[in-house]
């Protein structure tokens, strides 16, 4: 898959109300793709969310359990939801709301990305 043809998928489900952002990157923090009109937050973003995924991965697997999603809940009610995406990527979607819809088409959003990577 291009990265524009990622991009396509990524902008296509930004268009739900509730989401801000969607994007995409390696495990080590490089860019692969997202909804980001500024390139440089996306930029300098990417690394921080890989580095807080790891570690959050780290905790869990230190503590006998398997890692799913990392959920960061904001001041303002609103959520990054973080997942991986097989072992290279990872996937973080920003969302004004979070319940179990939400959470079934992000992990669609999920395995529709990871089969093209």
């Amino acid at each position: 898959m291009s990265a524009e043809e990622l991009n396509g998928i990524l902008r296509e489900y930004s268009k739900k109300p509730y989401v801000e952002s969607t994007f995409v990157m390696s495990n080590f923090g490089i860019p692969i793709a997202s909804t980001f009109t500024d390139k440089t937050d996306f930029e300098s973003l990417a690394p921080l969310v890989s580095i807080t995924y790891e570690g959050a991965h780290e905790l869990a697997k230190g503590s006998g359990h398997n890692f799913k999603q990392l959920n960061v809940e904001l001041s303002n009610g609103s959520r990054i939801v973080v997942k991986s995406l097989g072992k290279s990527y990872i996937l973080a979607v920003q969302v004004h709301k979070y319940n179990d819809r939400v959470r079934d088409e992000i992990d669609f959003l999920g395995d529709r990305v990871s089969k093209f990577i």
